[in-house]
């Protein structure tokens, strides 16, 4: 049973939706950030954001609540997914949002006006355009008419972010895929080819066939595959068009269309000093950026892009790109603790692998970082006492990465409507797991106790100013709990009662009341 053999899916699967998530690298204050790097600056401030291909829309209206001076317009031709986004953006109540139901090749042979939530035409008027994955899923045909629509809605000097698999680092999984799209022809559902396919795996591992010494990265995929949501495994694997992209041939259809290759939206990979000595020297020494970022995929097995393109790449003049690296603020997470390490280091993973860093320089910064208000990068460097810049630079930027500091806002919006919807909604069983942090532009993870905590503290439409007491809250929860199951994961094992249960759910329950609260009123979450 082939689930993408319908004219208008163009070999997509569309028999299930996508999942829910939350993008950091997709945020404004990330993509202004990734593109300062390269010279750019992107206005933080009532600009127009379009998402092609924005499956349930839940990412973009968090974007909205946490922006509510700019435009938000999501496209997305699964009529299920528009229906998911306007419902949960009408539960919101935004204003500054709106999901239109339409197909690339559509929207590129009957150029009709796309309009934003206020009725504005957002033909060459947007600022930043996205795009999550979907160039390494799609037709080239698809990819044709999804790169045009991206050139023909932004400005002179909009941002373009696209997301995508590319190899070396997807090779592994061809066969696999393959597989997947055979069993698919007989298979009652998407879900059900995958199964199938572990399980000939499985069996392929248990015969040790040759393929698994000939790639060794196949192991871990299939392990990620058994692990993985089901939501997100069959909208991977499923699609007729599934196609890995090399960069050489993503930058040279964007050059078709005008627009100009930037740069990374993945920060560590910003710092060639990060690669191996090696092969920093070997990608420094090319001067043409194509051969430059092929050579940098190929040494470092690369997966996964996430590229910036530019409508119009204007010249950078070195001073005014330095005064506004060194003028931005950084605050530091109050919801991302830095990690205690080893030894006095801590190991973070990049693209060129695993690299050990002293825990010390970064909590330096956390601490500078942490006065009300945040610290400027020229504040940072001098009470520091980093010798250059650029060790300023690298530093806050991997930081940014772990989620450890944040970009503050200059005036934060107040998510409270959304961030009770979304709660409401996961303690009736949807899959959220992220609420908006205004403050910060970003979002923060949610599980499903503080989600049931958020509920239940609501009155009404809204949450009171002070947050509810403890005891208060642990009635609440031995009442819900006579009905409904609440699950602990302690020290890597589930429990639902006894007193390691009772001790846990108290400091937890704490813990949301304190410092939870505090910070989520401060940063408009609440």
């Amino acid at each position: 049973m082939n689930n993408s053999s319908a004219a208008w899916q163009h070999g997509y699967y569309a028999a299930d939706g996508y999942t829910y998530g939350y993008y950091r690298e997709m945020t404004p204050t990330h993509l202004a950030w990734a593109a300062l790097l390269q010279g750019e600056v992107m206005p933080l401030q009532r600009f127009r954001y379009v998402d092609l291909g924005c499956g349930q829309g839940f990412n973009l209206i968090l974007l909205a609540a946490s922006f509510p001076d700019s435009q938000f317009l999501g496209i997305d031709f699964m009529p299920a997914h528009v229906r998911h986004a306007r419902k949960l953006a009408e539960d919101a109540k935004l204003t500054n949002i709106r999901f239109v139901e339409a197909d690339f090749l559509q929207l590129a042979q009957d150029p009709v006006s796309l309009l934003d939530a206020s009725g504005g035409d957002l033909d060459g008027q947007v600022d930043y355009a996205v795009a999550h994955g979907i160039a390494s899923w799609v037709s080239p045909t698809v990819r044709a008419s999804l790169w045009a629509l991206a050139a023909r809605l932004l400005r002179p000097g909009g941002l373009y972010y696209t997301s995508y698999n590319t190899v070396p680092g997807w090779l592994s999984a061809q066969p696999f895929q393959h597989l997947v799209r055979l069993n698919l022809r007989t298979a009652v559902d998407g879900g059900a080819a995958i199964r199938k396919t572990l399980e000939a795996f499985a069996r392929l591992e248990e015969v040790k066939a040759p393929i698994f010494a000939a790639q060794p990265g196949l192991k871990a995929r299939l392990k990620s595959a058994g692990e993985l949501d089901m939501a997100y495994l069959t909208q991977e694997y499923n699609n007729q068009n599934w196609q890995p992209q090399f960069v050489a041939d993503m930058m040279a259809e964007a050059e078709a269309v005008k627009l100009a290759w930037l740069g990374t939206a993945t920060l560590p990979d910003a710092f060639d000093g990060l690669m191996p000595v090696a092969a920093a020297k070997l990608i420094q020494a090319e001067a043409d950026p194509v051969m430059r970022e092929s050579l940098r995929d190929i040494a470092t097995l690369k997966a996964f892009r996430r590229d910036l393109y530019i409508k119009g790449k204007a010249p950078a003049w070195a001073g005014q790109r330095q005064r506004q690296v060194e003028a931005t603020r950084f605050v530091s997470s109050p919801f991302m603790a830095l990690p205690e390490g080893s030894n006095g280091k801590l190991e973070l993973a990049t693209t060129a692998g695993k690299i050990s860093f002293n825990r010390g320089a970064f909590k330096g910064v956390l601490d500078i970082a942490a006065q009300p208000g945040g610290a400027s990068l020229n504040d940072i460097q001098l009470r520091t006492g980093d010798a250059r810049l650029a060790d300023t630079v690298q530093k806050v930027s991997l930081m940014m990465d772990a989620g450890w500091i944040q970009i503050p806002l200059a005036a934060p919006a107040n998510a409270s409507r959304l961030n009770l919807a979304i709660a409401q909604a996961v303690r009736d069983g949807a899959p959220y797991r992220a609420l908006a942090v205004p403050g910060v532009g970003q979002a923060t993870p949610i599980d499903a106790l503080k989600a049931l905590l958020l509920a239940e503290s609501a009155q009404g439409a809204q949450f009171p100013a002070q947050a509810p007491a403890v005891e208060g809250l642990l009635e609440k929860l031995a009442q819900l709990r006579r009905t409904v199951t609440v699950s602990l994961e302690i020290e890597g094992a589930k429990h639902t009662e006894g007193p390691v249960f009772d001790a846990e759910l108290e400091r937890l329950v704490r813990e949301f009341s304190g410092p939870f609260w505090q910070a989520g009123k401060s940063l408009g979450m609440l």
